[in-house]
């Protein structure tokens, strides 16, 4: 029996109406590659996956597992990585859609070049738009500290070539051999939502490799053109105070705070007019 090539793990919380249309079009679009796509219902109190169950219960390459509390984004793909068989991993949101067989192009151009670790597509809106993920980076920079995240800014640093390396890549699709993501414990589940990605390949790089992006290789983020609703940056201020500190210390964190404080005052009072 040919040796199961890629493991795909899709964190759904509450989301079926992107994950089930996500889900019939891989199964339709993977040709010629032995995979399995884990679903990993990450909200207890739904029923969530029952409707997985029935949608796909005849298709044996598609598990269900059903976590028995919310830890997270980071601590759902831990729950289907332990799970897994693939070589590869492919951590895939949701709310995406594939485009020209970007999976396909993933794995040839991963399985080519030993030296990459994370890999990740262009990531686009919608409207064919990059996706721009400056908000973190920003105050990267204006503390002193430099990250090449992906980004149309990156995409011009080298625009010869079907690729580019950077510090980090998205979590929305993320392509790594499994042996890396076990050697490294998975994602950390302190980061409950957001920048676990940023702390993921972080890890990745301190083994030695590098992170890129495939510019041959696009996905579509469904919901990436949308802004994220005050209500949730909470979870983002935290992840990102924990980032910090766990990386740079109590001085750059509190350097962090005081520069990010007004941006903070202003979401505030926007959000109350």
């Amino acid at each position: 029996m040919d040796a199961l090539e890629l493991s795909i793990i899709i964190v759904d919380y509450k989301s079926q109406t992107f994950s089930l249309p996500l889900i019939t079009d891989l199964r339709k679009q993977l040709k010629g590659i032995k995979f399995e796509i884990i679903v990993v219902d990450n909200y207890p109190d739904g029923n969530a996956d029952d409707e997985f169950r029935k949608a796909f219960d005849a298709d044996k390459r598609v598990k269900i597992i059903k976590a028995e509390k919310n830890n997270g984004y980071g601590s759902g793909n831990n729950l289907g990585a332990k799970e897994a068989g693939g070589k590869y991993l492919l951590l895939l949101n949701p709310d995406t859609k594939i485009c020209d067989e970007a999976i396909e192009k993933m794995l040839d151009f991963l399985a080519k070049h030993g030296e990459i670790g994370a890999l990740s597509p262009l990531i686009m809106q919608a409207d064919g738009k990059n996706l721009q993920r400056d908000f973190f980076a920003n105050y990267q920079r204006l503390t002193g500290i430099t990250v090449k995240h992906w980004n149309e800014k990156n995409a011009k640093i080298d625009k010869s070539g079907d690729f580019f390396y950077v510090d980090m890549v998205t979590g929305a699709s993320l392509l790594i051999r499994r042996e890396i993501y076990q050697k490294i414990d998975g994602f950390d589940e302190n980061f409950f939502m957001y920048i676990e990605d940023d702390d993921f390949c972080r890890r990745v790089a301190k083994l030695g490799y590098r992170n890129a992006v495939l510019k041959t290789a696009k996905i579509i983020h469904l919901e990436g053109k949308s802004s994220t609703p005050f209500a949730r940056k909470k979870y983002y201020y935290k992840s990102q105070n924990y980032y910090w500190q766990k990386h740079y210390g109590r001085f750059q964190t509190i350097l962090m705070k005081i520069i990010r404080w007004p941006y903070v005052l202003y979401q505030k009072v926007k959000n109350m007019l």
